[in-house]
């Protein structure tokens, strides 16, 4: 009977063991994964500012250079951008600066910054 017992106690503290390592592994997981999370959130809001400062940047760059006229397509190719990331952008600065915009005979759009 006793030796029932000792397995059974056995058994038991197996268990607990178990138990506790399947918790501990369990938390060691989910901190990692939520530092993980935490540092791409990081990582992706850094690369959100290089963006847009590489954007202003470029943006006061061509306005100078071109007297206030800007091409879509000009800028597109400076900021290394697409096309609808350039249009999004200038649109925002043309609200901005109250600019003017038209399309030019080949269909070009360019926006007019008057300073």
């Amino acid at each position: 009977m006793k030796l029932l017992t000792k397995n059974h106690q056995a058994t038991q503290e197996e268990k607990r063991q178990i138990t506790h390592r399947a918790f501990a592994g369990l938390t060691f997981g989910l901190s990692g994964v939520g530092l993980g999370s935490l540092l791409i959130m990081s990582l992706k809001k850094q690369n959100q500012k290089q963006l847009t400062s590489h954007l202003q940047s470029t943006f006061y760059r061509l306005v100078e250079e071109q007297r206030g006229q800007i091409s879509l397509l000009r800028f597109a190719k400076e900021a290394e951008v697409t096309g609808e990331e350039a249009k999004l952008f200038l649109d925002s600065k043309a609200q901005e600066f109250n600019a003017t915009f038209d399309h030019s005979q080949n269909g070009g759009v360019y926006y007019h910054f008057h300073f």
